[in-house]
């Protein structure tokens, strides 16, 4: 069985996929990440974790071997300004879903290692403070194809 995530952003996007994993394993849903111009030396990314164990997840890390690093940020409005605060990780409480989005929680990716165009796939790791670590395949999609994805939602 295939599961399809998502990281949603604002031009060109990639569709991660994930296989299952057992009972204990946090869910990816919607994952989304644009395919950006192949200048661009950031990225951004969205997506929703879906924890249905009866334990805290914690995510400390994310990385690629496509891109040098990778950062959790939470945008919040500070005094009346856009901030975008680094996040040394991403708690899922039992039984509920975190839920990166624009305006909130997201993921900046930062120096590409390659151009990434549609079609092209990404492997990316979530690390948890277990020690644990979980992989998705991404592939690229542009936003017009990725876009009719944006609304639909899998349980």
């Amino acid at each position: 069985m295939r599961l399809y995530i998502p990281l949603i952003f604002t031009t060109v996007l990639v569709l991660f996929s994930k296989t299952t994993f057992a009972a204990d394993t946090l869910m990816i849903h919607n994952a989304w990440i644009p395919e950006m111009p192949p200048v661009s030396r950031v990225h951004a990314g969205f997506a929703s974790f879906h924890n249905s164990t009866d334990k805290t997840i914690e995510i400390t890390a994310i990385s690629s071997p496509d891109y040098q690093r990778i950062e959790m940020h939470l945008s919040k409005q500070v005094d009346g300004m856009a901030r975008m605060i680094p996040q040394k990780s991403l708690i899922v409480q039992a039984n509920q879903m975190l839920t990166l989005k624009h305006g909130s929680y997201h993921l900046m990716m930062f120096k590409p290692s390659r151009k990434l165009k549609t079609g092209d796939t990404v492997e990316f790791t979530l690390h948890f403070s277990d020690g644990r670590q979980q992989t998705a395949t991404a592939g690229v999609k542009k936003s017009s194809e990725a876009g009719a994805h944006q609304h639909h939602h899998h349980h």
